[in-house]
């Protein structure tokens, strides 16, 4: 009869002997994809777990993993990638970073703050005073 411990000490060499070389065939690999339905607050998530399973299985298993992987992929998004020729996950992962991760770039923050809506009571220069002598500091040369 094997105690609790003993169990567990297996499992944990299992793992180790996984990390020693082996690899997880597809199947384990596929239980750390969650299903993705365009949540973009789950976005990374699911790319970070993909990336994780591409990178315990063996490279020859690579193309049986992204068939697998798309199957994981419903809703929206599955519509959406019918309609690309999206070969392999680097191709599949370019196009979720693009669609599903929002960018926040200074030309877009600028658009949106540019927007009409909610106005601000004190404009940019009013409230940028409070920097003018600061600023002045560097335009004198010290010599």
């Amino acid at each position: 009869m094997h105690s609790p411990s003993s169990s567990s000490r297996s499992a944990v060499s299992s793992e180790t002997s996984r990390m020693n070389g082996d690899f997880f065939n597809v199947g384990e690999a596929l239980k750390l994809v969650p299903p993705f339905i365009g949540n973009k607050q789950e976005v990374l998530a699911f790319i970070g777990n993909v990336e994780t399973a591409f990178a315990v299985i063996n490279p020859s298993q690579e193309a049986i993993l992204y068939k697998f992987v798309l199957t994981r992929i419903s809703g929206e998004p599955r519509t959406a990638i019918s309609h690309r020729n999206l070969e392999n996950w680097a191709d599949l992962k370019e196009f979720l970073q693009n669609a599903y991760i929002e960018k926040r770039t200074l030309d877009s923050m600028r658009v949106n703050c540019s927007r009409p809506g909610k106005r601000r009571t004190k404009s940019w220069r009013t409230g940028s005073t409070k920097f003018r002598p600061w600023g002045r500091s560097f335009a004198k040369p010290h010599c």
